[in-house]
Protein backbone atom coordinates (compact mmCIF):
# COMPACT_ATOMS: atom_id res chain seq x y z
CA UNK A 1 0.00 0.00 0.00
CA UNK A 2 3.03 2.40 1.12
CA UNK A 3 4.20 1.80 -2.71
CA UNK A 4 1.20 2.18 -4.40
CA UNK A 5 0.77 5.88 -2.47
CA UNK A 6 4.28 6.84 -3.23
CA UNK A 7 3.59 5.99 -7.22
CA UNK A 8 -0.07 7.80 -6.72
CA UNK A 9 1.81 10.77 -5.25
CA UNK A 10 4.63 11.24 -8.31
CA UNK A 11 2.58 10.32 -11.35
CA UNK A 12 1.21 13.45 -13.96
CA UNK A 13 -1.96 15.06 -13.52
CA UNK A 14 -4.85 13.98 -16.18
CA UNK A 15 -4.36 14.69 -19.78
CA UNK A 16 -7.67 16.49 -19.41
CA UNK A 17 -6.68 18.87 -16.68
CA UNK A 18 -3.62 19.78 -18.46
CA UNK A 19 -5.51 20.56 -21.97
CA UNK A 20 -7.94 22.94 -20.25
CA UNK A 21 -5.60 24.95 -18.18
CA UNK A 22 -3.71 25.54 -21.15
CA UNK A 23 -6.83 26.39 -23.40
CA UNK A 24 -7.37 28.63 -20.56
CA UNK A 25 -3.73 30.43 -20.83
CA UNK A 26 -4.55 30.90 -24.35
CA UNK A 27 -7.60 32.75 -24.36
CA UNK A 28 -6.60 35.07 -21.90
CA UNK A 29 -3.25 35.88 -23.93
CA UNK A 30 -5.53 36.06 -27.17
CA UNK A 31 -7.71 39.06 -25.38
CA UNK A 32 -4.86 40.65 -24.13
CA UNK A 33 -3.62 40.98 -27.70
CA UNK A 34 -7.03 42.09 -28.63
CA UNK A 35 -6.83 44.70 -25.93
CA UNK A 36 -3.84 46.25 -27.08
CA UNK A 37 -4.58 45.92 -30.85
CA UNK A 38 -7.46 48.00 -29.91
CA UNK A 39 -5.62 50.82 -27.76
CA UNK A 40 -3.00 50.76 -30.78
CA UNK A 41 -5.84 51.26 -33.62
CA UNK A 42 -7.63 53.49 -31.65
CA UNK A 43 -4.68 56.24 -30.78
CA UNK A 44 -3.64 56.14 -35.03
CA UNK A 45 -7.47 56.43 -35.50
CA UNK A 46 -6.73 59.80 -33.56
CA UNK A 47 -3.72 61.41 -34.75
CA UNK A 48 -5.19 62.59 -38.62
CA UNK A 49 -7.74 64.48 -36.21
CA UNK A 50 -4.98 65.68 -34.36
CA UNK A 51 -2.30 66.85 -36.87
CA UNK A 52 -5.71 68.16 -39.15
CA UNK A 53 -7.08 70.55 -36.56
CA UNK A 54 -6.91 74.20 -37.52
CA UNK A 55 -4.93 76.98 -35.75
CA UNK A 56 -7.84 78.85 -33.79
CA UNK A 57 -8.76 82.40 -35.43
CA UNK A 58 -7.83 84.58 -32.96
CA UNK A 59 -4.24 82.70 -32.95
CA UNK A 60 -3.28 83.43 -36.31
CA UNK A 61 -4.92 87.52 -35.55
CA UNK A 62 -2.40 87.80 -32.93
CA UNK A 63 0.37 86.55 -35.22
CA UNK A 64 -0.54 88.58 -37.89
CA UNK A 65 -0.89 91.81 -35.22
CA UNK A 66 2.37 91.25 -33.90
CA UNK A 67 3.97 91.06 -37.33
CA UNK A 68 2.73 94.33 -38.13
CA UNK A 69 3.79 96.24 -35.05
CA UNK A 70 6.98 94.79 -35.99
CA UNK A 71 6.77 96.53 -39.14
CA UNK A 72 5.72 99.81 -37.34
CA UNK A 73 8.15 99.68 -35.17
CA UNK A 74 10.91 99.25 -37.45
CA UNK A 75 9.49 102.92 -39.42
CA UNK A 76 11.30 106.30 -37.49
CA UNK A 77 8.85 108.44 -36.55
CA UNK A 78 5.46 106.59 -37.22
CA UNK A 79 3.07 109.64 -36.30
CA UNK A 80 4.87 111.89 -38.68
CA UNK A 81 2.49 111.82 -42.13
CA UNK A 82 3.91 110.79 -44.86
CA UNK A 83 2.41 111.54 -48.75
CA UNK A 84 3.27 109.63 -51.78
CA UNK A 85 5.61 110.81 -54.87
CA UNK A 86 2.86 110.29 -57.09
CA UNK A 87 0.47 112.74 -54.73
CA UNK A 88 2.81 115.42 -55.11
CA UNK A 89 3.17 115.62 -58.77
CA UNK A 90 -0.03 115.64 -59.14
CA UNK A 91 -0.44 118.47 -56.99
CA UNK A 92 2.47 120.60 -58.90
CA UNK A 93 0.68 119.60 -61.83
CA UNK A 94 -2.63 120.85 -61.04
CA UNK A 95 -0.52 124.01 -59.71
CA UNK A 96 -1.65 123.82 -56.24
CA UNK A 97 -0.30 125.51 -53.20
CA UNK A 98 2.79 122.96 -52.40
CA UNK A 99 6.68 123.66 -51.25
CA UNK A 100 9.00 121.45 -51.44
CA UNK A 101 11.68 121.51 -49.15
CA UNK A 102 14.86 119.58 -49.55
CA UNK A 103 17.14 118.48 -46.08
CA UNK A 104 20.18 117.37 -47.64
CA UNK A 105 23.52 119.38 -47.55
CA UNK A 106 23.61 122.30 -49.77
CA UNK A 107 26.72 120.44 -52.12
CA UNK A 108 23.87 117.28 -52.51
CA UNK A 109 21.32 119.93 -53.20
CA UNK A 110 23.11 121.23 -56.09
CA UNK A 111 24.06 117.73 -57.46
CA UNK A 112 20.40 116.56 -57.48
CA UNK A 113 17.45 117.66 -56.41
CA UNK A 114 13.64 118.03 -57.07
CA UNK A 115 12.84 120.05 -59.25
CA UNK A 116 11.54 124.07 -58.08
CA UNK A 117 13.06 122.25 -54.51
CA UNK A 118 14.56 124.79 -52.01
CA UNK A 119 17.07 123.73 -49.65
CA UNK A 120 16.82 123.92 -45.78
CA UNK A 121 20.07 120.91 -44.92
CA UNK A 122 19.01 119.35 -41.40
CA UNK A 123 22.06 118.80 -39.61
CA UNK A 124 21.08 117.15 -36.38
CA UNK A 125 24.12 117.89 -34.22
CA UNK A 126 24.09 121.94 -34.80
CA UNK A 127 22.04 124.39 -32.68
CA UNK A 128 18.82 124.59 -34.33
CA UNK A 129 18.44 128.00 -33.57
CA UNK A 130 19.06 129.25 -37.15
CA UNK A 131 16.94 126.18 -38.53
CA UNK A 132 14.25 127.56 -36.80
CA UNK A 133 14.38 131.02 -38.20
CA UNK A 134 14.49 129.54 -41.98
CA UNK A 135 11.82 127.15 -41.28
CA UNK A 136 9.14 130.17 -39.77
CA UNK A 137 10.19 131.60 -43.12
CA UNK A 138 7.62 129.06 -45.09
CA UNK A 139 3.92 129.93 -45.55
CA UNK A 140 1.83 128.51 -43.18
CA UNK A 141 -0.96 128.51 -45.81
CA UNK A 142 0.70 125.79 -48.43
CA UNK A 143 1.46 122.25 -48.48
CA UNK A 144 5.24 122.05 -46.83
CA UNK A 145 6.78 118.55 -47.96
CA UNK A 146 10.39 117.91 -46.62
CA UNK A 147 11.91 114.94 -48.59
CA UNK A 148 15.87 113.68 -47.77
CA UNK A 149 17.93 110.76 -49.58
CA UNK A 150 17.37 108.29 -46.50
CA UNK A 151 15.08 105.21 -46.81
CA UNK A 152 12.49 105.87 -44.27
CA UNK A 153 12.64 109.83 -44.02
CA UNK A 154 15.31 109.84 -41.35
CA UNK A 155 16.48 113.26 -41.89
CA UNK A 156 12.93 115.14 -43.58
CA UNK A 157 10.65 113.41 -40.66
CA UNK A 158 12.26 115.40 -38.08
CA UNK A 159 11.83 118.60 -39.60
CA UNK A 160 8.29 117.72 -39.91
CA UNK A 161 7.70 117.52 -35.91
CA UNK A 162 9.76 121.02 -35.50
CA UNK A 163 7.57 122.38 -37.70
CA UNK A 164 4.59 121.13 -35.22
CA UNK A 165 6.32 122.72 -32.74
CA UNK A 166 6.85 125.79 -34.11
CA UNK A 167 2.84 126.08 -34.42
CA UNK A 168 2.27 124.75 -38.10
CA UNK A 169 -0.38 123.13 -38.79
CA UNK A 170 -0.02 118.96 -38.52
CA UNK A 171 -1.54 118.42 -41.79
CA UNK A 172 -0.18 121.20 -43.52
CA UNK A 173 3.31 119.39 -43.39
CA UNK A 174 4.17 116.41 -44.84
CA UNK A 175 7.78 113.84 -45.37
CA UNK A 176 8.27 112.73 -48.68
CA UNK A 177 7.24 108.92 -48.92
CA UNK A 178 10.82 106.99 -50.05
CA UNK A 179 12.30 110.69 -50.36
CA UNK A 180 14.53 111.42 -53.25
CA UNK A 181 14.99 108.25 -54.35
CA UNK A 182 11.32 106.86 -54.75
CA UNK A 183 11.16 110.44 -56.71
CA UNK A 184 13.98 109.47 -59.36
CA UNK A 185 12.51 106.06 -59.53
CA UNK A 186 9.26 106.98 -60.60
CA UNK A 187 11.02 109.81 -63.26
CA UNK A 188 9.86 112.51 -61.78
CA UNK A 189 11.64 115.72 -62.63
CA UNK A 190 15.26 116.79 -61.54
CA UNK A 191 17.15 119.51 -61.26
CA UNK A 192 21.11 119.54 -60.62
CA UNK A 193 24.94 119.62 -61.78
CA UNK A 194 24.81 116.15 -62.09
CA UNK A 195 22.17 115.58 -64.14
CA UNK A 196 22.01 115.59 -68.05
CA UNK A 197 20.46 118.57 -69.41
CA UNK A 198 18.05 116.61 -71.19
CA UNK A 199 16.87 114.83 -67.77
CA UNK A 200 16.42 118.47 -66.46
CA UNK A 201 14.30 119.34 -68.96
CA UNK A 202 11.93 116.71 -69.12
CA UNK A 203 9.99 118.44 -66.37
CA UNK A 204 9.28 121.68 -68.17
Amino acid sequence: MEVMARRGASCPAPATQTLSANRASANGAIMKAQIFAGIVLGTLALMPAISARPIPKKSQDTSASKSGDAASAKLPFPDVPRITAQEVEQRIKNRDDVVIVDTDDSMSYGAEHIKAAVNIYYDPTQDATNEDQTLQALPGDKLIVFYCNCPHEEDSAPLVKEMWQLGYAHDKVKALEGGLTRWEQLGYPLAGTDLPKSTQEKGD
